[in-house]
């Protein structure tokens, strides 16, 4: 049996500053500790998360994108 986690965060911002933040390089390196994500979010595309010395942290594939409202990843 596999856990499922669901994490759920209110900021308050925009949803377009918020979808920068989460999609756009310049902004992703402020709030991901100088990680960025890469995709070019379609679903199904893959995505990872990369630091500037090519570790990659985390990795998976969009589920579900609707800009800039909603965005699920796995």
């Amino acid at each position: 049996m596999s856990n499922i986690f669901v994490y759920v965060t209110y900021i308050r911002t925009s949803p377009e500053k918020l979808w920068q933040a989460l999609t756009e390089p310049e902004f992703q390196r402020q709030y991901f500790l100088g990680a960025q994500m890469l995709s070019d979010w379609k679903q199904g595309s893959a995505w990872k998360m990369v630091y500037t010395d090519g570790r990659v942290t985390d990795s998976g594939e969009v589920l579900e994108i609707d800009p800039p409202k909603r965005i699920v990843l796995k």
